[in-house]
């Protein structure tokens, strides 16, 4: 088991995302419907190009509810974190690499991990 390195600094470092690994075969672009596109092209509207660092994205976005989960990708243990706003379901389940991407392993529609 190979611990990945930590982000160092999540007010220093610009909210990025990045897509490193095939998304979950259940939560992946063809399992969306046209309005489950309209929430991810919202999310990266809200995002993207906006200046935030991570500490900001992670104050709009990061659900804190719920029981904590970690997964081995790429042979390296990953604490998954999910993003979404308010009481919306929508939402898109990933990791910090450690150049500071937030790397997007599962977009979760109608919030069904860990209903």
């Amino acid at each position: 088991m190979v611990e990945p390195k930590k982000l160092t600094s999540r007010t220093n470092t610009p909210f990025k995302f990045s897509l490193e690994v095939c998304l979950d075969n259940n939560y992946c672009f063809a399992k969306l419907k046209s309005e489950n596109l309209r929430m991810l092209d919202r999310f990266l509207s809200e995002t993207v190009g906006k200046d935030l660092n991570v500490s900001e994205a992670e104050k709009l976005f990061l659900r804190t509810k719920g029981p904590k989960e970690t997964a081995f990708i790429k042979g390296e243990k990953r604490t998954i974190n999910h993003y979404g706003k308010n009481m919306n379901p929508f939402r898109i389940h990933g990791y910090y690499s450690s150049n500071g991407y937030f790397v997007i392993t599962k977009i979760d529609p109608n919030h069904d991990v860990h209903k």
